[in-house]
Parts: C-alpha cells; structure tokens; sequence
C-alpha cells in the first residue's frame, strides 16, 4: 500500500500496527484495505509520535 511506512503485527496479542504518514493516508482508508483483504478491524487506536 502506498504511503505505510511500516508493518508490524503481534500473533499472540492478535494486533496489527500500521505506520504511516498521515497527510498522505488516512485512517479509513487503512481499515478499508484491510477489509477488503478479508481483515476485520473491531478497534484501532492513533499513537502519534
């Protein structure tokens, strides 16, 4: 996907964080991508830093 700067996922916690530069990509249209690749997402959070 372009604009995600970084993927890391955490099998035991069942997470996935998404890094990636906010004026180029939006948090919806993450989401969007995941579930259209079969992904729910139930939650996200934003961490800013």
């Amino acid at each position: 996907m372009d604009h995600v700067d970084a993927v890391k996922t955490n099998m035991t916690a069942h997470t996935l964080t998404v890094t990636f530069d906010d004026d180029d990509l939006g948090v919806e249209e993450v989401v969007k991508t995941l579930g259209g690749a079969g992904y729910t997402v139930p939650s996200f959070r934003r961490q800013d830093g």
